[in-house]
């Protein structure tokens, strides 16, 4: 296989034109990884505050689903006067401390504080319907709890009032993913990537399009997405993996093994790694005799 030296140039370049391959996806749903199993989450390097003007040309169309109604933001669920104080006082520290808690699998915690974030966010959105910073926070958040089509519906409604809000498109495309949509999920990351190619999310942009080429077995696609994701992101252990298996499932057995070993450099316990080096070496032996 050739090497890609400017990976994350050429997928920009040629990532429109991918979709135009009419190989179909396999018939059985693909096994798919839960949020937290990305590692890196929603504003966890970029805030409403930090994000830079967002231009306002849309350059691919948002699929038309029915804009929510605002509501009324919910009562707050009484709480001790500990979890009173512990609350925090806007959308984005809620969000935040939630998405930590979390990371430490302390999930009924982690929701009451998502929860409360969505009521601030609808009480935003409620006296001010074209604030996108809530918008943002709302979809994060949201997709945090695996209300994928709320994100849907609530991203849409952000982008018919900003289209250029390139976090919403992200966090969008992640939540289309996961709820089997892949060619709308490929069209926001492709979307992101070309317009945000240096932005925070990008590399995970890069890794959801590998995603759903592997799932559609277009392992030369895959292979150019996760290896532009691990360019601009490079420590982390389940990319690297994911790089080998496309190259293993394509035939590439000596840069399989590339992407495996650096997979055990990042977790050297992982069995399933250590399992897939063992094969391919086996397999590329065979193949070089």
């Amino acid at each position: 296989m050739k090497r890609f030296i400017l990976p994350a140039v050429l997928i920009v370049i040629s990532g429109f034109a991918f979709t135009q391959e009419t190989q179909p996806a396999p018939s059985q749903p693909s096994q798919h990884l839960v949020p937290s199993q990305i590692f890196r989450t929603p504003a966890q390097t970029q805030t409403p505050a930090e994000t830079p003007p967002q231009p306002a040309q849309q350059t691919q169309p948002v699929s038309p689903v029915p804009a929510p109604t605002v509501q009324q933001a919910p009562q707050r669920a009484p709480q001790n006067q500990s979890a009173q104080r512990q609350t925090g006082s806007d959308a984005l520290q809620n969000f935040r401390i939630g998405r930590d808690l979390e990371t430490r699998n302390r999930f009924d915690e982690a929701n009451t504080y998502y929860n409360e974030a969505v009521r601030i966010c609808m009480e935003e959105l409620n006296r001010n319907n074209a604030n996108m910073d809530s918008y943002t926070v709302l979809t994060w958040t949201l997709l945090r709890q695996r209300r994928y089509a709320e994100v849907i519906n609530w991203g849409d409604r952000a982008l018919r009032i900003n289209p250029g809000d390139f976090r919403i498109v992200e966090t969008m495309g992640e939540a289309y993913f996961y709820l089997n949509d892949y060619e709308h999920s490929l069209i926001m990351m492709q979307r992101y990537a070309a317009s945000m190619p240096r932005g925070d999310r990008a590399s995970i942009a890069y890794f959801f399009m590998g995603e759903i080429y592997r799932n559609q077995r277009k392992y030369l696609h895959a292979d150019i997405a996760y290896t532009t994701a691990v360019t601009l992101e490079s420590s982390i252990f389940l990319w690297w993996f994911r790089l080998g298996n496309v190259r293993e499932a394509a035939g590439e057995y000596e840069s399989a093994l590339t992407a495996y070993e650096r997979s055990l450099s990042l977790s050297p316990n992982s069995r399933e790694a250590t399992e897939a080096l063992e094969r391919t070496r086996r397999l590329n032996a065979a193949a070089q005799r």
